[in-house]
C-alpha cells in the first residue's frame, strides 16, 4: 500500500489519516479460506452447545437469559427468580427470591430483547444460536475490514488468528452471555470508522453502551484511540467519549439503583472492595470507588501487577492466535487498555483474568484491531514462510490449549472432567443420562412453580417461578407472600458423579439428600430415572419410586475432596 508507510513517530496520525482514506476507497476482498475457516467455527461451536445442552452441562446462566427473555415475551419485562436468588436481599439479608424480581439492578442489558422473538420461535436452542451466529459474523466484519487496508494473505491469517483464539472459543463454549454481541458491535464500529461511513458508526456506537452497562467503556477506548490516531476527527472522539462514559455513569449511579440495590451493594463491593476501606456494607457505586483508587495509588499499583503470573499468562494467551503482536502495538493497548484496566483492578468469586469466561470478549476485539493496525502501519513487511510458520505453530498452540483446558466441561466426551480422582463418564452414558432426565421431567406442568439443581435449571426456565435448588423451595408471589414450589427436581446421579473431585457438587449432594429426607411426607416421588428424581407437594404416592428413592439416598456420600485436598 504505497503512501501508507510512516519512518517518523511524529507522522504516524496523518499516517493513519490516509491509511483510512485508502481503506475506504479499495473494494471489499473475499476469501474461500476464511469462509470455510468461519464455517468450521461455527459449525464445532455449535456442535459443542449442543452437546453441552443434551449432557446438562449448560448450567445456572443459560436458565436466566432463557427465564428474563421468556417473562419479557409475557409481558413481565427483565423479571427472574433465578436473578432475584442472586440478589444481595437473597444473597446478603436472607429474604426468599422474589417473582417480580428484574434484572435490570444486575445488569443493565436493553438488546438482550432483540432475541426474545427468537426464543419463542426455537425455545433454548435460540442462545447458542445467537452466540455463536453473532461471534462467527464479528469475525467476517473483522476481515472485511482487514481486506480493505492489508493484503489478503495477511487479512486471512489475522481472521484465522481470531477465530483460533483460547480467548474468544472459551466464553462461545460457555453459557449465553450478553457480552458476545461486543466484538461484532466493536468491528462494525471501526469499519464505519475507517470507511467513513456514517450510518455504520451511528447504529455500532449507539447500541454498543446499551449491550451492558460497562461496556460503554470500548467506545471510551475507541474515542481515545481517535484522539490518538486521528486528531483531525476529535470532535467525533468527544462524542463517542462522551456517550460511552456517560452512559455507564448514568447506569450504575441512577437507572440500576431505580431497580435495586444489587449493583451497589453487591458487584461493586464483590469486585472493588479491596478499595473500600471496611465500607463494604454500605454498598458503593463507580464513581465512590473510582474516587477510593485514585487516593490509594499503592494499592492501584499493586493490584493492577498481582498476581504477577496470572497478568502476565493472561495478556499471553490473549495474544497468542495474535502471535503475540498486540503486545508491542499502541493500538492494541488503546484499544483493549481500559478494559484490561477494569479486569486487572478487579476481584471476584469468577477470577477476571480466566481466559476461557465472558470477560475476555471485552479485550479480544482490542487486540484484533490491534494486530490489523500493526500490519498496517507496516507495509514494507511481508508475511513469508518462516512468519507463516511461526503464526500457524501460535494459533495451533492456542487450539491445544483450548483443548486441553475443556472450557466449560464442553469436550467432555473426550477430556476428563477431573483426573485426581477420576471422574469420566463415556460419551453414551452422559447421552443416555440427558434422555433419561428429559423423560424424568416432562411430568411436570409448563407452569408450574418448580425448584431445581443446576444443570437441570436450563431445562426447566422457561416458565415465571424457578428457583436453584437446594439452596432455595420457596419463593415471593406477585403480593409478596411467601409459597413454597409444587414441584423440585435434583439429578442425583450427576452430583454423585462429580461430587468425587468438586467441593460444590458435594456439598450439594450433602444438602439435597439431606432436604429430600426431611420432606419425604410433603413432597413425594412422580418420576425416577437413572438417578434423576421429580417430586411434586402433596402429590399422589407411587410405591416403586419411593422404594427407588430410598436405595439413593441410602448410598452412602462420596469422600469430601476438600478434606482429600487437605
Amino acid at each position: 500500500m504505497p503512501g501508507c508507510s510512516t519512518t517518523h513517530a511524529s507522522n504516524e496520525s496523518a499516517a493513519t489519516l490516509n491509511c483510512s482514506e485508502q481503506c475506504a476507497q479499495l473494494p471489499l476482498l473475499t476469501s474461500r479460506r476464511v469462509l470455510i475457516a468461519a464455517a468450521l467455527f461455527a459449525v464445532i461451536c455449535l456442535g459443542l452447545q449442543a452437546w453441552r445442552s443434551w449432557v446438562l452441562l449448560a448450567s445456572y446462566d443459560q436458565g436466566i437469559f432463557q427465564q428474563v427473555l421468556w417473562n419479557s415475551l409475557h409481558g413481565h419485562w427483565f423479571e427472574s427468580t433465578l436473578s432475584s436468588q442472586l440478589s444481595t436481599n437473597v444473597e446478603h439479608a436472607g429474604e426468599l427470591p422474589s417473582v417480580d424480581y428484574e434484572r435490570l439492578g444486575q445488569h443493565f442489558t436493553p438488546t438482550l430483547l432483540l432475541f426474545a422473538p427468537l426464543l419463542g420461535l426455537l425455545g433454548g436452542a435460540a442462545l447458542p444460536l445467537v452466540q455463536v451466529g453473532l461471534i462467527t459474523a464479528a469475525g467476517l466484519v473483522l476481515h472485511r475490514l482487514a481486506s480493505g487496508c492489508l493484503p489478503e494473505r495477511i487479512a486471512n491469517w489475522i481472521a484465522y488468528g481470531y477465530y483460533g483464539g483460547n480467548a474468544l472459543i472459551g466464553p462461545t463454549l460457555g453459557n449465553f452471555t450478553d457480552l458476545c454481541q461486543l466484538p461484532l458491535a466493536v468491528f462494525v464500529l471501526m469499519l464505519g470508522l475507517v470507511e467513513r461511513r456514517t450510518m455504520l458508526i451511528l447504529l455500532a456506537a449507539g447500541l454498543m453502551p446499551l449491550i451492558r452497562e460497562d461496556t460503554g467503556v470500548l467506545l471510551v477506548a475507541v474515542g481515545f484511540w481517535l484522539v490518538v490516531r486521528q486528531r483531525d476527527r476529535w470532535l467525533l472522539a468527544l462524542a463517542l467519549i462522551s456517550w460511552g462514559g456517560g452512559w455507564v455513569l448514568l447506569c450504575t449511579n441512577v437507572l440500576m439503583p431505580l431497580f435495586s440495590d444489587d449493583n451497589a451493594k453487591r458487584f461493586m463491593v464483590e469486585n472493588f472492595g479491596q478499595y473500600l476501606r471496611g465500607e463494604n456494607s454500605e454498598g458503593s457505586n463507580s464513581l465512590v470507588v473510582l474516587q477510593r483508587m485514585l487516593t490509594q495509588p499503592l494499592l492501584l499499583l499493586q493490584q493492577l501487577v498481582d498476581p504477577p503470573g496470572g497478568t502476565i499468562r493472561y495478556l499471553l494467551g490473549h495474544s497468542l492466535p495474535f502471535l503475540f503482536l498486540p503486545l508491542i502495538s499502541l493500538d492494541a493497548w488503546l484499544l483493549a487498555g481500559p478494559s484490561l484496566l477494569g479486569l486487572f483492578l478487579a476481584q471476584g468469586a469468577n477470577n477476571p483474568l480466566a481466559i476461557t469466561i465472558r470477560y475476555t470478549l471485552l479485550v479480544v476485539p482490542g487486540f484484533a484491531l490491534g494486530t490489523l493496525f500493526w500490519w498496517q502501519r507496516r507495509p514494507y513487511l511481508q508475511l513469508g514462510p518462516r512468519i507463516r510458520l511461526a503464526w500457524g505453530a501460535a494459533i495451533s498452540l492456542s487450539l491445544l490449549l483450548t483443548l486441553t483446558s475443556n472450557p466449560h466441561r464442553s469436550l467432555s466426551f473426550l477430556v476428563p472432567a477431573s483426573v485426581q480422582p477420576w471422574v469420566h463418564s463415556s460419551p453414551a452414558e452422559q447421552w443416555s443420562h440427558g434422555a433419561a432426565a428429559r423423560r424424568a421431567l416432562a411430568v411436570i406442568p409448563p407452569q408450574a412453580s418448580v425448584a431445581a439443581n443446576t444443570s437441570l435449571v436450563p431445562l426447566l426456565a422457561r416458565r415465571e417461578v424457578l428457583v436453584r435448588f437446594p439452596f432455595n423451595t420457596d419463593y415471593l408471589d406477585r403480593k409478596g407472600r411467601p409459597q413454597s414450589v409444587d414441584w423440585v427436581a435434583v439429578d442425583l446421579d450427576l452430583l454423585e458423579r462429580y461430587g468425587q473431585a468438586f467441593a460444590g457438587d458435594w456439598r450439594q449432594l450433602r444438602n439435597s439428600k439431606r432436604w429430600i429426607e426431611q420432606h419425604r411426607q410433603v413432597y413425594r416421588v412422580q418420576s425416577l430415572d437413572d438417578g434423576v428424581v421429580v417430586l411434586q407437594k402433596e402429590g399422589p404416592i407411587h410405591a416403586e419410586f419411593e422404594i427407588a428413592l430410598d436405595q439413593h439416598l441410602q448410598q452412602p456420600l462420596p469422600a469430601n475432596p476438600r478434606r482429600r485436598g487437605s
